[in-house]
C-alpha cells in the first residue's frame, strides 16, 4: 500500500509485476529499467543486459524533495528479477529512499541488481528498507561507484520475519577524496535465516566507514555478517565494525516492569535497534 504521507509517496511503484507508477519531477527523469535500456543507449554499460524489470532513476538537477521506490509482492509465487540503475550528476545533493517488502506471507521470490553511480562533487543520503516474511527468498546487491569528491550517506535495514535473505553490498571509492557512511541493520525472528556480505574498497585519498549490526529474536534464527574492507592505496582510511546479538533481558525487564507485556516490549526494543 502506498504511504499516506506526502514525503513518503512513491515516485515508483510496483506491485507484484505490475508497474503502477513511474513519474519523474523536473530535473529527474524515472523509467522503468527496460524503457530506459530502450531510449538511452549509455546505460548499457551499467546494465550490460535488457533488464527484465526495475526501475531508472537519471537526476538532472537538486531536488528538494525526497524521491521514493516501492516495490512489493503482494500474491503467491511471484517472482521479480529487479535490475534498477539510479545515476546522480555532478555537482547535486540528493535524498533517496527504498522499500521492498511482502505485504502477506506468500513465498515471494525477490532478485535485485542496484547500481548507484555518484558523480563528483555529488552527496547522496540514501536510505534502503527491506522486509520479507515466511517462506520469501530474498536476494539483493547493491553496488555504489564514487567520483571526485562524492558523498554517499548510506542505512540499509533488513527485516526477516522467516525469510531466506541474503545480500551484499559494494562500495567501490574511486575518485579522490570521495567518501562513504555505510550502515546495515539486520533483524531476524521466526526462523528467518540472514547471508550478509559487505565490502568497502578504497583507490584513491578516499575515506570509509562499514558498520554491520544484526539482532536475533528466536532460537530459530540465524545471521551470518560478513564485512570487508579492501585497500589499494596507502592514502585511503577505511574502518569497519560488527555485531551481531540478541534481545537484552536487562531492557526486556525494564519494560515489563513498566507494564508492557512481553511481546509489545519486544516490539518496542526491535523498532528501537532498527531506527536507531
Amino acid at each position: 500500500m502506498i504511504l499516506k504521507s506526502a514525503k513518503n509517496v512513491p515516485n515508483f511503484y510496483q506491485i507484484d509485476n505490475r508497474i503502477e507508477k513511474a513519474e519523474g519531477l523536473d530535473g529527474v527523469i524515472i523509467l522503468p529499467s527496460f524503457l530506459a535500456w530502450e531510449k538511452f543507449k549509455w546505460t548499457h554499460e551499467y546494465f550490460g543486459k535488457k533488464p527484465k524489470q526495475g526501475f531508472f532513476l537519471w537526476i538532472q538537477k537538486s531536488v528538494s524533495q525526497r524521491l521514493n521506490t516501492l516495490v512489493e509482492i503482494q500474491s503467491k509465487n511471484i517472482l521479480q528479477e529487479m535490475s534498477n540503475l539510479i545515476f546522480v550528476e555532478k555537482g547535486l545533493k540528493v535524498e533517496l529512499s527504498s522499500l521492498c517488502q511482502s505485504t502477506n506471507a506468500v513465498k515471494g521470490k525477490h532478485l535485485a541488481l542496484a547500481k548507484i553511480v555518484i558523480k563528483e562533487n555529488s552527496f547522496v543520503n540514501y536510505f534502503q528498507k527491506n522486509s520479507w516474511k515466511k517462506e520469501d527468498d530474498f536476494k539483493a546487491h547493491y553496488q555504489f561507484f564514487l567520483e571526485k569528491n562524492a558523498k554517499l550517506k548510506t542505512s540499509i535495514v533488513n527485516q526477516s520475519s522467516g525469510a531466506k535473505v541474503s545480500t551484499r553490498e559494494d562500495v567501490y571509492l574511486r575518485g579522490k577524496k570521495s567518501s562513504a557512511d555505510l550502515r546495515i541493520k539486520m533483524m531476524a525472528e521466526n526462523g528467518g535465516v540472514f547471508n550478509s556480505e559487505s565490502f568497502m574498497y578504497g583507490e584513491d585519498e578516499v575515506r570509509g566507514h562499514l558498520e554491520c549490526s544484526g539482532l536475533i529474536v528466536d532460537k530459530k534464527s540465524q545471521i551470518t555478517s560478513i564485512p570487508g574492507i579492501v585497500c589499494s592505496s596507502n592514502r585511503a582510511e577505511l574502518t569497519h565494525e560488527a555485531s551481531i546479538g540478541k534481545i537484552s533481558e536487562e531492557k526486556l525487564m525494564y519494560l515489563r516492569m513498566r507494564g508492557l507485556s512481553e511481546k509489545k516490549a519486544t516490539e518496542l526494543i526491535i523498532k528501537s535497534f532498527l531506527d536507531s
